[in-house]
């Protein structure tokens, strides 16, 4: 009897440490699978990740989407050129401390963050509430191991930067999707260039279609919207370490995001309709 009591209680263990979790976190003991339809939310409620097919597509993505928005908007498309063809994606944390997307009964890896964790492999992925999906070292120092904003996609959101970490190399640049039913990488990009005067362009392929001109000190010299009044608070950094520009809504009230759509860069705004 006494040795029922003990299988009981190491069940119950194992239960409680895959189900009783923060829903905004995947643990080594806690991951989403496709077939359940999970998801994890952020703790305001304002993102969520999971899986989704895109369009008419049957085809299966990990993406990142406004969670109180009725039409699913997605922000951010992990394995964007490599879809799943089933419901039989897992999105875990694996033995190294890599967020990595599996296919059942599939060895190698969908996708992964796919970085060297020095130390401790005792990693965590969280949401957040600024539509960032980060890798954290889940210790004392709970350092930044990966970010989504480090590796954007189509959409940029507040808070997010477009350019260059000069000391890593890093390079923010957004791209569009090939077509409603494709996340895949399309045609269009637009980056920060580098340069006597660094500018802002959207290219069509290897063709610049529009710049934003040069830094004034206040504003790009070719968006004369830019004043006084405009709706954002803007940052640009131009180092020996990094070559940026971030932007965030003044008003919290309000949710942004930039859009490089298959011909153009588009403002899309929100009112905030969240808790």
């Amino acid at each position: 009897m006494n040795s029922v009591k003990w299988l009981i209680r190491i069940l119950l263990v194992f239960y409680l440490s895959h189900f009783c979790f923060p829903a905004d976190i995947i643990s080594l003991h806690h991951f989403i699978q496709d077939n359940n339809h999970e998801v994890i939310v952020s703790s305001g409620n304002t993102f969520a990740l999971g899986f989704f097919s895109p369009g008419s597509s049957r085809n299966r993505y990990v993406g990142i989407w406004y969670h109180q928005i009725p039409e699913k908007t997605v922000v951010w498309v992990a394995n964007r050129d490599n879809p799943i063809k089933d419901t039989s994606g897992i999105l875990r944390i694996d033995s190294r401390g890599n967020l990595v997307l599996f296919q059942e009964n599939q060895t190698l890896p969908v996708w992964s963050t796919n970085i060297s964790i020095a130390g401790t492999r005792n990693s965590v992925a969280q949401i957040l509430d600024s539509g960032n999906l980060v890798l954290i070292q889940n210790d004392t120092r709970k350092a930044l191991l990966w970010q989504s904003f480090g590796h954007p996609t189509n959409t940029w959101l507040s808070f997010m930067k477009l350019g260059f970490n000069l000391k890593t190399g890093l390079n923010q640049v957004y791209t569009s999707w090939k077509s409603p039913d494709d996340p895949g990488v399309g045609n269009y990009s637009f980056k920060m260039i580098q340069g006597v005067s660094p500018q802002m362009v959207l290219y069509k392929g290897s063709g610049p279609l529009w710049r934003s001109g040069t830094w004034t000190g206040k504003r790009w010299s070719g968006i004369p919207e830019m004043t006084q009044n405009f709706i954002f608070r803007d940052s640009f950094v131009n180092t020996a370490d990094e070559l940026s520009f971030s932007s965030d809504a003044k008003n919290a009230s309000i949710i942004t995001r930039w859009i490089t759509n298959l011909d153009k860069v588009a403002l899309a705004l929100f009112t905030r309709v969240f808790s």
